[in-house]
């Protein structure tokens, strides 16, 4: 048994890394520094390259108030909510640790109704599992029940991931709009070339916003938040698949008549 858990076991765990997103957001902040060219004496004289407010604003406002039209005030909180903690929390650790006890029990032999008192409902997944099993719940009524638990908070990690998918469509179209509104008021300026400079950067500062927020933003943010939501369900359905073999276990060890009854049907067959 000393070799099942490295056979077995072991593919259920995933590591957070915190390495990866250190280095991903260094090499982004140093392609942006990049892009500016903070080594450049010219531009090091100008350090608000990009403080065109009425650009930043048509971008960043406009991109705001078309996913708030599309979704709602709750989700984008909470879209802020979880894109933050993606860079702190891992949305399996907890899953994970009940795994590993589920399966040191599925190897040592231990009774599921072991693991937790389960004298209640308390929201820790386990304890409310081991609750269901002692109310004398059959396994397809406790995965449902969970299954309905789990769907519930993937919704709304889902809306999080189809909002930031949204932006990273919405961000760059208003950015190509500000551009040809800023042209055409570069053509409505020749007679007046004091009016040429703030169209031109009108033009060009909302495509560098728009693509910005767009590419550095919200495009990471959701291939983030939409790998860690598959991690999330695959997590759960590993949880599910030991708890019906421990349950399935605790049939035999209750009933055995019954248990041995399905395994000489399922000889014969």
């Amino acid at each position: 048994m000393n070799g099942l858990d490295k056979k077995y076991l072991t593919p259920s765990k995933r590591i957070f890394d915190p390495i990866s997103v250190f280095v991903s957001i260094a090499l982004i902040v140093g392609v942006l520094a990049a892009v500016i060219g903070t080594g450049a004496d010219e531009q090091l004289q100008n350090p608000l390259l990009f403080s065109d407010f009425r650009s930043f604003f048509f971008v960043i406002g406009g991109t705001f108030g078309c996913l708030l039209f599309q979704f709602d005030f709750i989700t984008l909180i909470q879209t802020f909510v979880l894109s933050f903690k993606s860079f702190i929390f891992n949305p399996t650790k907890d899953t994970t640790k009940i795994i590993d006890e589920l399966d040191e029990a599925i190897i040592t032999g231990a009774s599921i109704l072991n693991l937790r008192e389960g004298n209640e409902i308390t929201g820790e997944l386990l304890n409310d599992i081991v609750h269901m099993v002692k109310e004398k719940l059959f396994y397809e009524e406790i995965d449902a029940l969970i299954a309905n638990r789990i769907a519930t908070t993937f919704l709304t990690r889902k809306a999080a991931v189809d909002l930031l998918n949204k932006g990273t469509k919405i961000a760059p179209a208003l950015g190509l709009l500000g551009t040809v509104i800023g042209l055409i008021e570069v053509l409505q300026s020749l007679e007046d070339p004091s009016k040429i400079g703030p169209a031109m950067s009108l033009a060009l500062m909302t495509t560098a916003f728009g693509s910005i927020l767009g590419s550095f933003i919200f495009t990471p943010l959701a291939g983030r938040l939409e790998h860690q939501n598959v991690l999330y369900l695959e997590t759960h359905k590993l949880l599910m698949n030991r708890v019906n073999v421990l349950l399935q276990r605790e049939e035999r060890r209750i009933n055995p008549a019954t248990a041995n009854k399905k395994l000489e049907g399922a000889s014969e067959s």
